[in-house]
């Protein structure tokens, strides 16, 4: 039998209690419950340890947190009230399968592991699911951010005697100091670092992501548009606009206008559609600017028109005002320029995303005042 010296055993009662877990933990009996003894050794350092290992899960989802809503901010253009309801709802259970499964599973979290603690049964084994769910339910409560932060689960890992907060203590769980515990398998380790490094690499995808998109839409609000440009003429050949290189044709409004260009980058378009003076009869620029407005603000929900301005544009009389609408979910902007020639009338028109359109009003601009005629 393993006899302590008792000079080692009054100087360093914690160290010996531990030793005796690692060495001869089956000395405790069957009747105790071995991960009870050990956080009964530990003093107030390990609060210290649990608040960092959940300071550094929380920046942990943080990040990954505005990431993914720098994502679906450029996919959808608009932070409306359904998507921000899902958005949460989706981060709600990422949080929850974060801590049920790497806890009940593997007893580490990413903080966890980083301070090197670990969430334990009786037995010094991973906790399992559903110690894991009643847990992670009750860390609603006594870890929650929103409500009381760690107020709630501090104090009782202060006042008990395992240093067990309160989902801990429902759960029949302890949380213990790595080096307290005997060396795990080599499939067990293997198994962790597989899951902490798939994490890693998720968030680490989605940051470089957030990082490309936020580099890649920065422009100053009154950038010069790229002078190298194109033209793109009409199916007839009778007037034109210039674009810069990274615009293109716009497949899927060509069949509805005689000049239909975008951005494939970034939402921005521009269309152009003709009326013959001699099909419309008897009708004034006014009177034309007119009917296309009314025309554009059906097409639009809550739609509301600008100022209409008198202007030239490449020497013909024009108008132009802009149409805040909405279609769908989202909202745009439209820049409008009604143009008068001899014998037409044109509708040059720049739709963008409203959140955008201080920051491409000016290449939206200067795309709808190329426009000219073709003479033959």
């Amino acid at each position: 039998m393993y006899f302590l010296d008792e000079q080692h055993i009054s100087h360093n009662p914690q160290s010996t209690a531990r030793q005796m877990y690692i060495r001869h933990g089956q000395n405790y009996g069957a009747g105790t419950n071995r991960m009870a003894e050990i956080s009964k050794t530990y003093g107030n350092s390990t609060l210290f340890r649990r608040w960092g290992a959940t300071v550094f899960d929380f920046i942990f989802f943080l990040i990954g947190y505005v990431c993914f809503f720098i994502s679906v901010i450029q996919i959808t253009d608009r932070w409306f009230l359904p998507l921000a309801i899902a958005s949460r709802c989706i981060l709600l259970i990422a949080f929850f399968s974060y801590y049920l499964l790497l806890e009940g599973y593997t007893g580490y979290t990413l903080g966890k592991f980083v301070f090197r603690i670990k969430v334990v049964n009786g037995e010094g084994k991973p906790p399992g699911f559903l110690k894991s769910l009643i847990r992670t339910l009750l860390r609603l409560i006594d870890t929650n951010p929103l409500l009381m932060g760690g107020i709630p689960a501090g104090i009782s890992v202060l006042v008990t005697a395992s240093r067990q907060r309160i989902g801990d203590l429902a759960a029949g769980t302890y949380v213990v100091k790595v080096r307290d515990l005997e060396p795990i398998s080599k499939k067990t380790m293997q198994r962790s670092l597989f899951i902490f490094f798939t994490a890693m690499v998720i968030l680490g995808a989605s940051f470089v992501n957030a990082i490309f998109i936020l580099a890649n839409n920065y422009v100053p609000p009154e950038a010069p548009v790229n002078k190298k440009e194109q033209s793109y003429v009409s199916k007839d050949g009778r007037f034109q606009i210039t674009a810069p290189l990274d615009w293109s044709t716009d497949p899927d409004r060509e069949g509805k206008a005689e000049i239909a260009i975008f951005n494939p980058y970034i939402q921005k378009s521009v269309v152009v559609l003709s009326h013959s003076k001699k099909q419309l009869g008897n009708i004034t620029l006014q009177q034309y600017g007119k009917k296309a407005e009314n025309n554009l603000t059906k097409e639009w929900n809550l739609s509301s028109v600008g100022p209409v301005s008198n202007t030239t544009i490449h020497g013909y009389p024009a108008i132009e005002f802009t149409i805040k609408g909405q279609k769908d979910v989202n909202h745009y902007v439209t820049h409008v320029a009604i143009i008068e020639t001899e014998n037409d009338y044109y509708q040059v028109l720049g739709y963008t995303p409203a959140s955008k359109y201080s920051r491409f009003k000016k290449e939206l601009h200067d795309i709808i005042y190329s426009f000219r005629e073709v003479r033959h």
